[in-house]
């Protein structure tokens, strides 16, 4: 493995040698770097309030310290995580990413997530490193991948239900409901003011967005979610759905083409106001 700067780099994985070697011998340590690096600093970047590159480094610093000086294994953050958390808050302490005061929910929230993250790795990274899955996994983080989890899902490894458990739990940990929490009080919300009115509303005229192109657009915000939000990826998002409008712009303006113009727009400022959030809205308009 190497260090560039203050980030893992697992650019060696995929060198056919150490592919080898990982497979012959099993290494444990090539399991789930990316998915342990992009998860906590996700949760980190949304429980400290702070889009910060910082908090990418010091969470790479914190998995090269024990993975790699310490020679630990994700089996060893299964069995004591309390000195891998210990590791990532002190890391984030010499960042000035934290302060005493909140090292102690900072810990707390690492220690939520690891359980459904390790989870996700188990099922990414099974124990007997198969060569399929480890070149999926090139395939599937590569810069390139239009969308990861169809390259995943083609390899044989469908992570849907581990990735909305982590969504989840970091929604839980951030403060923001989970979507069966929030689809719960919506519904209760409902009977209360349908039993308060007296008049029924008249039912709202529902519009068929095309298909197609809200598919085409949840796969670019899922990508980009995928790579961590990183700047090439949004970079590449932008470019893309850039691209998109041009050509319909260049069409005539039937209905059909307004409404994909609308929700290629609307993508783009999704990405570039960071606002996310939205993206669940965005699934529930899929028929």
């Amino acid at each position: 493995m190497q260090k560039i700067g203050s980030v893992i780099s697992t650019t060696t994985v995929e060198d056919h040698k150490y592919h080898e070697y990982i497979v012959r011998n099993k290494d444990p340590k090539a399991r789930g770097y990316h998915i342990l690096h992009g998860v906590l600093a996700v949760l980190l970047a949304n429980h400290t309030g702070k889009a910060s590159e910082e908090i990418g480094w010091a969470v790479g610093d914190a998995i090269y310290e024990y993975l790699v000086n310490r020679g630990k294994t994700i089996e060893d953050i299964q069995k004591n995580p309390d000195e891998f958390e210990k590791t990532v808050v002190e890391k984030l302490k010499s960042y000035e990413i934290i302060n005493d005061t909140m090292a102690r929910s900072t810990k707390k929230a690492i220690k939520d997530v690891l359980p459904p993250m390790i989870k996700l790795i188990d099922k990414m990274w099974p124990k007997d490193h198969n060569p399929k899955h480890l070149n999926a996994m090139g395939e599937a983080f590569s810069s390139d991948a239009q969308d990861p989890i169809r390259v995943l899902k083609a390899a044989g490894i469908d992570v849907t239900k581990e990735i909305e458990e982590v969504r989840n739990t970091i929604a839980e940990i951030t403060g923001k409901k989970p979507k069966d929490e929030r689809k719960k009080s919506s519904t209760s919300r409902s009977k209360k003011t349908k039993a308060k009115s007296k008049k029924k509303e008249p039912a709202a005229e529902k519009v068929n967005l095309p298909s197609d192109a809200l598919l085409e657009v949840l796969s670019i915000l899922q990508a980009f979610e995928f790579a961590d939000y990183s700047e090439k990826a949004k970079e590449k998002a932008l470019q893309k759905l850039s691209s998109m409008i041009e050509g319909l712009l260049k069409d005539k303006p039937t209905p059909e083409n307004l409404l994909k113009l609308g929700l290629y727009a609307y993508a783009v400022e999704l990405i570039r106001r960071g606002e996310f959030e939205k993206v669940e809205e965005l699934k529930k308009l899929q028929n």
